[in-house]
């Protein structure tokens, strides 16, 4: 892997650290955060049924 994007990962997972804290403390794993440069929107699933992997 490039030695740039690996820094840039590593940033990253310092910049969202707080924010998958926060899920995990508040939320349920099933639990996603949507991140734009001028929001966060958190989505929870009440359900979720999964089926096969296979989309062939």
């Amino acid at each position: 892997m490039n030695e740039n994007i690996k820094q840039e990962a590593k940033t990253l997972e310092e910049a969202a650290r707080p924010l998958v804290e926060y899920i995990r403390k508040h939320h349920t794993p099933m639990t996603t955060a949507i991140v734009t440069g001028a929001s966060v929107e958190i989505l929870s699933t009440d359900i979720q049924v999964p089926f096969d992997d296979d989309w062939d």
